[in-house]
């Protein structure tokens, strides 16, 4: 298992990596970003988590569309 400063290392490099590519990482992102590097939440419950925000979202806009 990594240490919390390689965790955030990583995380440091991989955001900067999507930001390059232009994506702008939502507060709840970051917050799991922060749970994966405290060792509170492990790398699938965040992917996890983020899913379900798309879904949920994606659902939001089909609702408002009339195709829900």
């Amino acid at each position: 298992m990594s240490t919390e400063a390689q965790r955030r290392y990583a995380t440091a490099q991989a955001l900067a990596s999507t930001r390059l590519e232009g994506h702008v990482p939502t507060p709840e992102y970051l917050a799991d970003c922060e749970a994966v590097i405290a060792g509170t939440m492990t790398g699938e419950e965040a992917r996890a988590r983020s899913l379900a925000r798309v879904m949920e979202e994606q659902r939001r806009i089909l609702a408002k569309e009339g195709g829900a």
